[in-house]
C-alpha cells in the first residue's frame, strides 16, 4: 500500500504498447455481448482484424467501490461502440484500498500481470503505463490535463508580449490527486511570462479556499520577433544608418538584448558582424556633446546660479553623467548633459 498524491517526475505520455499479444483485441467479444448477452472466464477474445480501437490505461485513477473496475482505470481510444465499451468497462477487477485516501501502486509488470489474471491474455494488448496508482476517492488530473491548464494560464497571462509565443519543455507532475471532490487546482507565477525559463507553481485548493498542497513546474518560452541585424560590418563609434539594419525573425528567448530598430540616433559602441543581431548594449545614443568640446558649466542651488565655461572629457548624450575640466580653476567635475551646450551640477 502507497500513501502518494503526486508523482515527482515530469510528465511525459506513455505510447509503448507491451508484451506481444495480438492487435486484433476485443472485436469478437464484443460481438458476442451485444448478441449472446455472456462472456467469457476471461472477458475479452480475439478478433481476426485489428479493431480500429485500443483500450488505453491512466497512470493514476480514483475508485469508488470495493473492487477496482476496467472503466474506471482505463479509457478506450477509437471508434468504439458507446453500448460495447460501458459493458467492458463494467468489468471487475482487483479489489480497491480499503479505506477513503488510501493508495495502491502498481508497476507495469504487476498491472500486466493482474490484467492478465482479470482479463485475459488480451491484456498484452493494452497500453499500459510504467506504472499506475490507484486512490479510493477523491478525485485524479492526470499529465494531460495539468498540461492543458498550464498552456492556457501562461496563454492568457502571455497576451501582452511583442511577438509569436510557443510553449515547450513543459514539466508537470505526471497527476495530482484531489482529497475532495470539491478541490480545485490553481496556478501562480512569481512574475510575468518572459522569453525563456519560467516556474510554476501549481496548488491544491480546497473548497474553503485555502492551499493545501504546492507543487512546483515550470516551461520554456520561445519568443519569436523580428529584430534588426547589421546589413555589414559596422564599427565602433560608427552611426548606424537605415541601409546598415534588416529586420530577421529571431528567438527572444536567445537574444533578450536585442534591439527592435526603435529610437535613436545611435551609434555603435562595440563593433558588430554582418548578419549579426544589433544588441541594446552594443549601441549607445549619439552623443550631443563630444570629448573636447567647449560648454557652459552650470552650478544650480535654490538660492544661486552661476555659469562658467568648461571643456568636455567625454562624450555624452542627454541626460548623462559626464565629466569636465572648469576652465577657470583647471578642477575636474562631474555633471549632468541639459543640451549641446550645457553641463548642470546640483
Amino acid at each position: 500500500m502507497s500513501h502518494m498524491n503526486c508523482a515527482p517526475k515530469p510528465y511525459s505520455r506513455d505510447h509503448r504498447r507491451t508484451g506481444q499479444g495480438p492487435a486484433r483485441a476485443f472485436a469478437a467479444l464484443l460481438a458476442a455481448l451485444v448478441l449472446a448477452g455472456l462472456c467469457s472466464a476471461s472477458g475479452v477474445a480475439a478478433a481476426e482484424d485489428s479493431p480500429g480501437w485500443r483500450i488505453q490505461v491512466r497512470n493514476a485513477a480514483c475508485v469508488t467501490g470495493q473492487s477496482v473496475l476496467l472503466g474506471e482505470i482505463a479509457d478506450v481510444r477509437g471508434p468504439m461502440p458507446a453500448e460495447q465499451w460501458k459493458i467492458l468497462a463494467a468489468k471487475p477487477l482487483w479489489p480497491s484500498p480499503e479505506k477513503a485516501g488510501h493508495q495502491t501502486a502498481l508497476s507495469r509488470e504487476r498491472l500486466l500481470a493482474m490484467l492478465r489474471h482479470y482479463v485475459g491474455q488480451e491484456a498484452e494488448a493494452f497500453v499500459l503505463p510504467q506504472q499506475i496508482v490507484v486512490q479510493r476517492g477523491g478525485r485524479a488530473v492526470d499529465g494531460a490535463a495539468l498540461e492543458r491548464l498550464a498552456v492556457e494560464f501562461l496563454t492568457e497571462r502571455g497576451t501582452g508580449l511583442r511577438g509569436d509565443m510557443e510553449i515547450t519543455d513543459l514539466r508537470m507532475p505526471e497527476y495530482v490527486f484531489l482529497p475532495n471532490p470539491g478541490d480545485r487546482l490553481n496556478l501562480q507565477m512569481s512574475g510575468a511570462v518572459l522569453p525563456g525559463r519560467n516556474n510554476l507553481l501549481l496548488e491544491i485548493v480546497s473548497g474553503a479556499g485555502k492551499a493545501t498542497r504546492r507543487f512546483a513546474g515550470s516551461c520554456f518560452v520561445n519568443l519569436w520577433r523580428a529584430v534588426a541585424c547589421a546589413t555589414r560590418p559596422i564599427n565602433r563609434l560608427e552611426l548606424v544608418t537605415p541601409d546598415m539594419v534588416t529586420f530577421k525573425r529571431k528567438n527572444m528567448a536567445y537574444q533578450q538584448k536585442a534591439w527592435d530598430g526603435s529610437g535613436g540616433p545611435w551609434r555603435v559602441a562595440r563593433s558588430v558582424g554582418t548578419d549579426q543581431v544589433i544588441t541594446l548594449d552594443s549601441i549607445e545614443p549619439v552623443p550631443v556633446i563630444a570629448r573636447g568640446n567647449k560648454i557652459n558649466l552650470v552650478f544650480e542651488s535654490p538660492s544661486i546660479r552661476l555659469s562658467v565655461k568648461a571643456e568636455a572629457l567625454a562624450d555624452a548624450g542627454i541626460g548623462q553623467r559626464i565629466q569636465v575640466r572648469n576652465m577657470q580653476s583647471n578642477r575636474k567635475i562631474s555633471g549632468t548633459v541639459q543640451d549641446a551646450e550645457t553641463v548642470v551640477v546640483r
